[in-house]
Parts: C-alpha cells; sequence; structure tokens
C-alpha cells in the first residue's frame, strides 16, 4: 500500500501540474515535488482537457479579461490558427507554443518565451477550447494473466537452449507519418467537423536479439512499387517491399525469414525466434 496520503487540488493547482507535464517534467519528479502518487498524477494527465476548459470557464466568469502585453505576436498567431482551422488541420497546445515563438523571432523580440500558461491566456481570450479527434478502433488486449502464465510455465522451457544473443524478438508496428495529433483547439463558435485521424501509413518489421547487439535491417511496407524519392538511391538502409495496402503480408514474411534463414545456415547458427500475433505472419511457410 503507498504511503503518501491523499491530496485534495483545486482546479487551478491541477492545470500547473498539468503545465509542468506539458513543459517536459518527468512523472517522477512531479511525484515526489507535490508527494503524490503515479496514479493521482495520471488521473489528472487523463483528465487534462476536462480540467483546462474548466478553469478557463471559471477565469471568464469570474475574472476581468487582461489584454496581451504582445498584441503583434497575438494578432499573428490568431490569424495563423484561424487559417489551420479552416484547412481542419488538428492544433495542439505544443504546435501553437512553437508558433508563438517563431511569430515573436520575426517581431524581434528575443525576450519572449511562450509558455503553456501565455497559451492558456491566449485560449481564454479568445473562446478556444480542446476538442477530441476521433480514433479508430483500438485492438482487442490480450486477457490478463496469459502473458504471465507463458512467461512463467512456457518461456522457461523455450529459451532454456539459447544464449541471450541468439534469443530474437520480430514485431511489426505502423508508422502514421501524416497522423496529426489526437486533440486539436478550436474556436468556441466552430462548426465540428474534426473528421477522422489520418490512416496513411507504413508498415514496418523491427527485429533485433536481447542483448541490442544484432539489430537487424529494417523491412518496410510502403504502397509504391517505386516512389518517386527512391528514383535516383542506388542504396537503401532498409529493406523495401510493397502492395496495395501497405500491410504485411505473408507472402513479404517468408522471404524475409527465408533469406535470413540463409544466412544463418551459412554461419551455421541456430537462434530462436519470437513474432508477434499477426495472422498475416501466422499464415507464412517458411
Amino acid at each position: 500500500m503507498s504511503s503518501k496520503k491523499r491530496r485534495s487540488f483545486t482546479i487551478a493547482e491541477k492545470v500547473k501540474v498539468i503545465e509542468r507535464l506539458e513543459s517536459g517534467d518527468s512523472n517522477k519528479d512531479v511525484c515526489q515535488d507535490l508527494q503524490i502518487s503515479q496514479s493521482t498524477l495520471s488521473t489528472i494527465w487523463k483528465s487534462r482537457e476536462q480540467i483546462k476548459n474548466l478553469f478557463l470557464k471559471d477565469i471568464t466568469s469570474n475574472k476581468r479579461i487582461k489584454s496581451s502585453q504582445h498584441q503583434d505576436v497575438e494578432y499573428v498567431l490568431l490569424e495563423w490558427l484561424k487559417i489551420q482551422r479552416s484547412k481542419n488541420i488538428a492544433i495542439n497546445g505544443r504546435i501553437l507554443q512553437k508558433k508563438a515563438n517563431e511569430f515573436a523571432k520575426l517581431f524581434n523580440k528575443p525576450n519572449f518565451e511562450c509558455s503553456s500558461s501565455w497559451i492558456t491566456r491566449f485560449r481564454q481570450r479568445h473562446n478556444i477550447v480542446f476538442e477530441k479527434v476521433r480514433r479508430a478502433p483500438q485492438a482487442a488486449k490480450v486477457a490478463t494473466g496469459v502473458s504471465d502464465n507463458w512467461f512463467e510455465h512456457v518461456w522457461p522451457h523455450l529459451r532454456q537452449n539459447y544464449a541471450d544473443c541468439d534469443i530474437y524478438n520480430a514485431d511489426e508496428t505502423g508508422l502514421f507519418f501524416r497522423l496529426m495529433p489526437d486533440e486539436t483547439l478550436e474556436f468556441k463558435e466552430e462548426t465540428c467537423r474534426r473528421g477522422e485521424l489520418s490512416r496513411e501509413r507504413l508498415t514496418l518489421l523491427v527485429a533485433s536479439n536481447m542483448t541490442g547487439s544484432d539489430k537487424r535491417k529494417l523491412l518496410v511496407v510502403g504502397k509504391s512499387k517505386l516512389p518517386g524519392c527512391f528514383e535516383n538511391a542506388k542504396h537503401l538502409p532498409v529493406i523495401y517491399r510493397s502492395n496495395e495496402k501497405a500491410w504485411m503480408t505473408s507472402g513479404i514474411f517468408t522471404e524475409w525469414l527465408s533469406e535470413w534463414d540463409e544466412q544463418l545456415t551459412k554461419e551455421k547458427r541456430r537462434i530462436l525466434l519470437t513474432v508477434d500475433s499477426c495472422p498475416e505472419i501466422g499464415r507464412a511457410h517458411v
């Protein structure tokens, strides 16, 4: 049981906690400074949008809104945000901070440093709120206890004849290279048309041994058979394959694994390879 006592925070205090995390402070440092548990901090972070909006609502209803000391920066930042939202581009607080600092440099304001507090006041003055962008459905999670049982009863027997350097794991992941933030700042009066998150992707197969001494060349699967950016490339730092959906297929995985198997045979080497539960990998034939 945690020795830390439960502590109550005001909305303003919670906003300061959120600003510390957004500015880069580690969870550990914040917990130690405030003498709170990780679960309390996680609860505040998960509710950050509701907390910020409540804070803004409270300030607006109880205090006179002060004008900015940097009205030139504020004006161009507001116009820039309007343009981005008119294009349905998602903009979060970090992006807005970076843009404000860029505009400050253009106005020759070397001492201006846009903070989370400045963005909070900016949002308050212009009725800007956070909204979530719709997410794609999440894959089902492994049932609780299944992994623990496998590691306790199955894994020791599988790995007993292999050194750590001969035990590999390969895992597939998606690289959504045009993915925008999953939350956006928008004006209260703005018509809701946030749309879906971008699904444009590459598929990557990443493989390495337990010691990290052998990291296999990335296998990248894209849609285009010969992307224009490859036109003058003589050598690629990755293995590139393609299909119409940029997905891993049993054929691509079989080819990758067979080539590696030939290399291992020449080296007279045996390894243990674990892979994820992707259906296409499960149908591969080697």
